[in-house]
């Protein structure tokens, strides 16, 4: 009878831990804009603005808040720690400065263990199993440059041998003070990585890193692979199908996969692409899912349930996706008709001050692009694609043309009679020329993605530095022009 009973209540405590997740993920997912950081929605983040939140933590009794040394440039890098349990979790993110996303996110995190709300015996839980220790941003120099690289272009990723930067020492002097039991290595990947050989783009990719070529499994690897499991299934209720594993070739420079080799079961969470999350907000919402998700598992030491092999399940990370895919586009040369697919990537470039990012788009393939899927994808079969047209400004003021008129009729360039613009990019919907200046105007491979699209002698689309005007709709999201000096 005794034996009957046990199993019962074992039952009941295993069904609680089980809906409990279940009901947290949700929930954090429900709740989320009571604990978002305000005035923290870009993801261009400089130094001052992490220190100016550090600073207001500070006044919260919870946290315990370290200056742990200084960049190459002589910032100050910071570990925050909370909690009073016996297993240490460290996490770190911007080891590469324009990979902003988790940062955003350890701030919500910050917002959310600060609180006293429904969610007390949640946050009681994990802070008196777990001791959390936070660095938010990890390579100050580069994020104030939104560069990947440190102040003298170290990728930061591959010192982990050598340790010849501040930055790189202060992770590995951390990490060895503290032993951490696990640890979430947090950055962002291509947004243009797919979720397997699919349309779905990997929005959130992870990684259990090998620490031998050989690809191992070890008991710190097996973890870490264990956990993932538990991520992913949470975060699939919200992404189905848009989430992939980062490659796993071992990186002896790594700092993921030095972790594993040191003993701390280290979890790469890579921050992808998501359709119209230029500025990573939705994302970014999922890293704090992520996270406390996996903060729980931790605790609760339900991860060991998870199976190895339902993480090699997990789809790898493939490269199909281009921003916007224009199919079976008839293209004329020299009076001959072929049928090409057009594949067009923005790239987000910076101003020479580093004070403003752009888009340059380029035609990065084209062809038969069968094989590939668009962010924005059409299908144009029956359509000819011609060269925009040019606008002679003349001695008119810039400020009084008829844009839509000019986008109707396919003008994609505006000639200015000027020597010269401090500025690299337009705010306008056009590009400029400046007076002697002779841009490529061809559409063709590697060109950039200035063009328009015809049935017969009726235009549709007025693509202009790789947005897309539609003339039915009257209606566009043309980001930037470029300049042409």
């Amino acid at each position: 009878m005794r034996s009957i009973y046990l199993i019962f209540i074992l039952s009941i405590i295993f069904l609680e831990s089980t809906m409990s997740q279940n009901f947290y993920s949700q929930q954090f997912y429900d709740s989320y804009q009571n604990y978002k950081c305000e005035n923290l929605n870009e993801k261009r983040i400089k130094h001052k603005d992490v220190i100016k939140r550090i600073n207001a933590l500070k006044k919260v009794k919870k946290f315990k808040i370290a200056r742990v040394g200084k960049s190459v440039e002589g910032k100050d890098i910071h570990l925050i720690s909370i909690g009073t349990g016996k297993t240490d979790v460290l996490l770190w993110s911007q080891m590469h400065g324009d990979e902003s996303t988790a940062t955003m996110a350890l701030f919500d995190i910050f917002n959310f263990l600060s609180a006293t709300d429904d969610f007390d015996q949640f946050r009681n839980t994990i802070l008196s199993k777990l001791t959390l220790h936070f660095i938010p941003m990890l390579n100050p120099d580069g994020a104030d440059k939104f560069t990947r690289r440190n102040a003298i272009n170290i990728d930061l990723n591959r010192d982990a041998l050598r340790l010849q930067f501040p930055e790189s020492k202060i992770l590995k002097g951390i990490r060895d003070s503290l032993k951490p039991k696990f640890g979430f290595n947090l950055h962002d990947q291509n947004t243009r990585y797919s979720a397997g050989n699919s349309y779905r783009s990997a929005t959130i990719s992870f990684l259990a890193p090998a620490f031998n070529y050989e690809k191992d499994i070890n008991e710190v690897r097996g973890n870490t692979m264990k956990l993932i499991v538990k991520i992913f299934n949470e975060l699939s209720k919200f992404i189905p199908g848009h989430i992939a594993k980062y490659n796993d070739d071992f990186e002896p420079r790594a700092f993921g996969d030095n972790f594993i080799k040191w003993g701390t079961s280290s979890v790469l969470i890579e921050s992808g692409g998501w359709k119209n999350d230029l500025e990573k907000q939705f994302i970014r919402k999922l890293n704090y899912i992520a996270l406390l998700t996996g903060f729980h598992s931790i605790a609760n030491g339900t991860y060991k349930t998870a199976s190895v092999k339902q993480y090699n399940k997990i789809p790898n990370n493939d490269n199909l996706l281009f921003d916007a895919l224009l199919r079976n586009l008839t293209y004329k040369s020299k009076n001959k008709k072929y049928k090409v697919d057009v594949g067009i990537n923005r790239h987000e470039r910076i101003t020479t001050d580093f004070s403003e990012d752009y888009f340059e788009s380029t035609i990065d393939d084209w062809g038969d692009l069968s094989v590939f899927y668009g962010y924005d994808d059409f299908d144009l079969n029956g359509y000819e694609v011609r060269i925009s047209k040019v606008f002679d400004l003349k001695n008119k003021d810039l400020k009084n043309i008829d844009t839509d008129k000019l986008l109707s009729e396919g003008y994609g360039f505006i000639k200015l009679k000027q020597d010269s613009i401090k500025s690299d990019f337009t705010k306008i919907p056009f590009n400029l020329i400046l007076n002697d200046a002779k841009p490529n105007l061809k559409v063709e491979y590697l060109n950039n993605a200035n063009f328009t699209i015809w049935k017969k002698d009726k235009l549709r689309f007025n693509v202009i530095n790789g947005f897309i005007y539609d003339v039915n709709s009257e209606s566009y999201s043309i980001l930037n022009g470029l300049i042409f000096k």
